[in-house]
């Protein structure tokens, strides 16, 4: 027990030598020369955002054709308008945080692009994450409903609750094939 004691007397002696020499040390008063103290600064650089790694693709299966804007590779794209030439159908579906959509919901869906205006009726249903939920709509194949993606530089893809937007100049690119199998079937 007593050298418990004495080694608490050393730490107490020490702590008490620390504390001395700190209030000891002299206070430098700050510079009053803002710009020579931003200056002495080291520069902190932003991090980058890193790029978006989602892309338009025109896909085929069977006799639906889609074209698609997410992760290549993904399962599931964040929105996607596939068209039926046979049944002379076009489909949207879009993958959105479920905010006051829930599955099950009737919903209107309202997609944007430049001038132009699409209102759609559409139906909501659970997603495969969690929190998110997919909405989708037919509307008879048109190809007026196409030009949609000829205006403007951003798809806005807006419902209750939730906002998307999807850059379209990939879509673009692909338009034109897309518009010629969905109008001709070939």
């Amino acid at each position: 027990m007593g050298a418990w004691n004495v080694s608490r007397m050393a730490v107490a002696t020490a702590l008490a030598v620390m504390l001395a020499s700190l209030t000891a040390m002299p206070v430098t008063a700050a510079p009053k020369d803002k710009a020579k103290t931003e200056a002495k600064k080291p520069e902190t650089k932003k991090p980058e955002a890193k790029p978006d790694p989602r892309v338009w693709v025109l896909a085929k299966a069977e006799d639906t054709y889609v074209l698609r804007y997410g992760t290549p590779r993904a399962p599931d794209p964040v929105f996607a308008v596939a068209c039926q030439p046979g049944a002379q159908l076009i489909q949207f579906t879009v993958e959105a945080a479920s905010g006051k959509v829930k599955a099950g919901d009737g919903v209107a869906l309202t997609l944007v692009a430049g001038k132009r205006r699409l209102e759609l009726a559409a139906s909501a249903f659970r997603a495969a994450t969690e929190g998110r939920v997919v909405v989708e709509a037919a509307v008879s194949l048109d190809g007026r409903v196409l030009d949609l993606f000829t205006e403007g530089e951003t798809l806005i893809v807006r419902m209750p609750g939730a906002s998307e937007s999807y850059p379209l100049a990939g879509a673009k690119a692909k338009l034109a094939d897309f518009r010629r199998v969905c109008l001709t079937g070939r």
